[in-house]
């Protein structure tokens, strides 16, 4: 069980209407669904009318004020409401006033600048708890903060792979109108969640504390420091590598080791981090470790990456600190270089993508430029665009017709009718009519106006719905962003496997869907290529893997199919899973497919490449396809 407390606004200018936002407007899309311009990608409002409107249909997944049923009933004035599949628990009036019923209790504290709190409690996969159990854990997490009895919104949602529960708090009591603490709130929450999983007997989940070999509840010490919430988030809601996460892969095992080395020096830290692209450099009273190629780059703290990477300790042990030799000069061209000891085998670049950790450096620099290059296009889209809209000249040319035609019918007048008063007479009348008339034009022009606004290419689309039809044209960079989306979201509402046999990839080995006589191929909004055949799905590609539907009738189309596409990733892993006899056919129908197409599968597991026929068969070594296929291995991996 895990207990999360999402950023605020700094300003302390939350507001009860924003965490409703935040609740109830989300943008819930079928992820399994077909790219089709018929249903483009639409966000919903954020106004506060709006919010306040959708405030029903998100936190119970009913648009239907009037469907909520009233499950049950306490004598505290809490109720629980089923709305839809969701079940929801508040002590308020009702669900649509419980913003504006917190908002008028927080307005008798005038000093409380932000009274919203809003917490995620979360459970693993295998953890299915009731709603009783989850409201019970809200409320126990309540009481421990201090706000028993506070006016609360408890909703449960099942829509993504980790069941969890939205718990909307006001900190002003509704008694007192005294706003409760929130000094050290994630460490009290986190105690709390193991608390409640030792009284239902959960797993216990990493956290601060932790479950002793005695059941008592003590805080952890761990060695190496977590991730800084930047870190975090960056990676998490951009999919950058940050500086952090890059430190640690390159440089934490290799200080670990130094460490533990009788003597070094100064230098022996230095070459290590210089070799990475880095620099440790004194900040303050402590230590920071820096970019060599961008000083623009936020530094890390030296101790987040080794605890032991500490001014003090480390000039206690090796003397005082010594900066690093790196000279940096302008050749020829013009550009900086930079001269070390030490040869650079690596440099961090903010433009990679966390997901793309793993693969081959050349392949992650040129996607990180493919997706650069989305959103420069996106950008220019964007800047290019013109609104629909009536323009000035043609507003003034249709009032200037209007008014050509009342003095042509004043002309005429004029030359048909000899009596002054009738004539004058008339004149009046064909004014009021002209008055009329333009009064009309105006209004009609309005309504043309507003019709025009509500047109859906009155605006430029929003990056995702661009995106989304950049993809239905195939294009890889966009499809990649798709399963980007996907993987961070975590939904469980994805394009449904459609077999267990499958060839793994190298991490985000996203290409060009292909076009193959025979096939229908479409996109689907996680990023999932499906090639259909008769009507129905023989084969998915999503990214990591493609998945082979078992189809008898097809005589190994579909793998031959799927091995066509093989050829077309990178190369930097081709491996078969699935059942025995999948494994096996393949292995057998590789040296066929080899011969007829002109190419070469790019198997890189060594017992499938004996079997294959591509390397000799090592002696005295178990069965490849036994090995292939062990119990563990039919599931296919998550979607990165």
């Amino acid at each position: 069980m895990i207990a999360e407390v999402p950023p605020k606004r700094r300003d302390g200018k939350s507001s009860f209407v924003k965490l409703v936002s935040y609740v109830t407007v989300r943008d819930d899309v079928e992820m399994s669904e077909t790219l089709s311009p018929e249903k483009p990608f639409v966000r919903k409002p954020r106004s506060e009318a709006a919010i306040f409107n959708n405030l029903v249909e998100y936190a119970t997944r009913n648009p239907l004020p009037g469907s909520v049923d009233v499950i049950a009933t306490f004598p505290d004035g809490r109720q629980h409401l089923r709305c839809g599949d969701v079940i929801t628990e508040t002590n308020c009036f009702s669900l649509a006033t419980a913003a504006s019923e917190m908002n008028m209790v927080a307005m008798q504290n005038t000093r409380c600048k932000d009274p919203v709190y809003h917490v995620i409690l979360s459970w693993p996969e295998a953890e299915r708890p009731t709603p009783e159990q989850i409201f019970d854990c809200a409320r126990h997490g309540m009481n421990r903060m201090g706000m028993e009895g506070h006016q609360y919104v408890c909703a449960i949602h099942d829509d993504t792979d980790n069941l969890h529960c939205h718990l909307s708090v006001n900190r002003v009591n509704p008694v007192s109108y005294k706003a409760a603490s929130l000094y050290n709130d994630r460490l009290t929450l986190d105690r709390c969640c193991r608390e409640m999983e030792l009284k239902y007997g959960w797993q216990h989940v990493n956290g601060p504390y932790m479950v002793n070999s005695e059941g008592h509840i003590v805080r952890k010490r761990n060695f190496y420091k977590s991730a800084p919430a930047a870190a975090r988030e960056l990676e998490h809601f951009s999919d950058k590598e940050s500086l952090f996460s890059y430190t640690v892969d390159n440089c934490r095992e290799k200080l670990d080791s130094l460490f533990l080395q009788a003597n070094y020096n100064w230098d022996d830290i230095h070459n290590i981090l210089v070799s990475a692209g880095l620099e440790l450099r004194q900040k303050g009273q402590g230590l920071a470790i820096y970019d060599l190629g961008d000083d623009a780059q936020c530094p890390v703290k030296a101790s987040s990456i080794h605890p032991e990477l500490t001014l003090d300790s480390q000039q206690e042990l090796i003397g005082a600190f010594i900066p690093a030799s790196v000279i940096r000069e302008v050749n020829r061209d013009g550009k900086d270089v930079l001269l070390s000891t030490v040869n650079i085998g690596s440099q961090y670049d903010n433009r990679l993508h966390r997901r793309d950790n793993g693969a081959r450096a050349e392949r992650r620099n040129a996607r990180a430029e493919a997706r650069q290059d989305l959103i420069a296009r996106y950008k220019s889209y964007k800047t290019s665009f013109v609104r629909p809209g009536i323009s000035a000249d043609e507003v003034r040319t249709r009032f200037r017709e209007l008014s050509a035609s009342y003095r042509i019918r004043k002309n005429n007048v004029r030359l048909n009718e000899g009596d002054p008063l009738l004539r004058k007479l008339m004149f009046r009348a064909l004014e009021v009519e002209k008055m009329k008339d333009m009064a009309a034009l105006r209004l009609q022009l309005r309504d043309e106006r507003k019709a025009l606004r509500e047109r859906p290419d009155a605006r430029p689309l929003s990056y995702r719905a661009w995106v989304e039809v950049q993809a239905m044209q195939h294009d890889a960079a966009a499809i990649s962003q798709l399963r980007g989306w996907a993987y961070r979201e975590k939904r469980k509402n994805r394009t449904a496997t459609i077999s267990n046999n499958f060839i793994l990839y190298a991490p985000a080995d996203d290409i060009k869907p292909s076009q193959i006589r025979g096939y229908d191929t479409h996109v689907n909004r996680d990023g999932a290529v499906v090639y259909s055949s008769g009507g129905k799905p023989v084969l998915l590609d999503r990214g990591l893997f493609i998945e082979v539907a078992d189809a008898p009738a097809e005589k190994g189309k579909n793998l031959a199919m799927a091995l066509h596409i093989s050829g077309q990733k990178s190369g930097e892993k081709v491996e078969v899973r699935g059942d025995k006899s999948f494994v096996q056919g393949t292995m057998q129908y590789i040296p066929h497919f080899n011969a007829s197409s002109g190419k070469t599968v790019p198997l890189t597991h060594p017992a499938q490449r004996s079997l294959a026929g591509y390397d000799a068969p090592k002696v005295q070594q178990s069965s490849p396809a036994q090995s292939m296929n062990t119990p563990g291995r039919h599931t296919p991996p998550k979607p990165r």
